[in-house]
């Protein structure tokens, strides 16, 4: 998690030393907290895209939630040779605070890994059984496929839309295939380039 010139940090006082230095000041952003609690938590550097996004708090509502969810700092002193603003709230428990080195999953993975193994909760239809071995069909479920799948006896008629699709169409969703001398003729024709 923590690189060379990173650090991992619960310490208050090192917090607010370290965001001070630069002129941060503790927010939350804006509407994300209930009345009389922080929402989510920021330091608002200032010449950075905070205006208007962020709302500033006092340092005790800032550690009050912090301490509440069970943050840590991970910051950079420096980078690149120069005083670096970087800064990320993390859990705690993804780290080990002595080494910075991660030590488990971020809270989001760990919910969508526990999501993932929870059954679900809707009811799933039952399988259908297949068909006998011996070839016979299934019945069908409704009046309107028990007329399509009967055959039609000498002059009858079968209604239009039941029974076999017309000479030329297919069966397939999506619309009628088209016979080969038709191929590549639509939808703009056949060759390209030219």
């Amino acid at each position: 998690m923590t690189t060379k010139s990173s650090h991992v940090t619960i310490n208050h006082e090192e917090i607010r030393q370290w965001a001070e230095l630069r002129c941060g000041r503790p927010s939350m952003v804006t509407g994300t907290g209930e009345e009389g609690h922080a929402g989510i938590l920021r330091i608002d550097f200032p010449g950075y895209g905070g205006r208007g996004t962020l709302e500033p708090i006092s340092w005790d509502e800032f550690f009050e939630k912090f301490e509440e969810n069970k943050l840590a700092l991970v910051y950079s002193a420096h980078a690149h040779g120069h005083r670096s603003n970087f800064n990320k709230f993390i859990a705690r428990e993804t780290v080990d605070l002595k080494t910075g080195e991660k030590v488990g999953p971020s809270r989001h993975r760990r919910k969508q890994a526990e999501a993932v193994a929870k059954p679900s909760s809707t009811r799933r239809r039952p399988a259908r059984s297949a068909p006998a071995a011996s070839g016979e069909r299934r019945a069908p479920r409704s009046a309107a496929a028990r007329t399509a799948h009967e055959p039609a006896g000498p002059g009858d008629r079968t209604p239009p839309g039941r029974g076999s699709p017309p000479a030329g169409r297919g069966t397939q969703r999506g619309g009628a295939r088209q016979s080969p001398e038709r191929r590549g003729t639509s939808r703009g024709g056949g060759s390209r380039g030219r």
